[in-house]
């Protein structure tokens, strides 16, 4: 594991205050402490802790029904690393509750093609299918 990025370093107590808010139930003050530590690293920080910390905003947004703002959370993290599973999940399930069934299936199957065995991934495709009326076999990628 390499060293953190100064930006990383800047931003990391901010992002450890965001945690601790999600997890006692404060969702808001969460997403606004995620913000502060993107802001604070600012262009220091590497794009995979960008990209996590984006990532962990899209999900208290998700948990305030801001599904939009979720959604775009992920499409930036996914911009800084597109191999980040939990970016594709939340963005499917930020798509999926707008309606989006066809893109929220394409993040699911993208985050298993990643994950092979993410048994998340794997339930939301099944639900994609049977809510679009296409419940195919889920694509082994194994």
């Amino acid at each position: 594991k390499r060293a953190p990025e100064r930006g990383d370093t800047l931003g990391e107590p901010l992002k450890r205050k965001g945690n601790d808010l999600f997890k006692s139930g404060d969702f808001a003050g969460a997403a606004a402490a995620y913000a502060n530590a993107i802001d604070a690293a600012d262009k220091f920080a590497s794009s995979n802790w960008k990209s996590i910390v984006l990532s962990n905003k899209a999900m208290a947004h998700l948990k305030l029904g801001a599904y939009a703002s979720a959604e775009e959370d992920c499409t930036e993290a996914l911009t800084l690393n597109s191999k980040n599973v939990k970016a594709y999940l939340r963005r499917g399930a930020s798509r999926s509750v707008s309606g989006n069934y066809l893109e929220a299936l394409e993040d699911f199957e993208r985050a298993l093609m990643l994950e092979p065995k993410n048994e998340d991934a794997k339930t939301e495709i099944t639900r994609m299918k049977n809510i679009l009326g296409d419940a195919q076999q889920i694509p082994d990628f194994d």
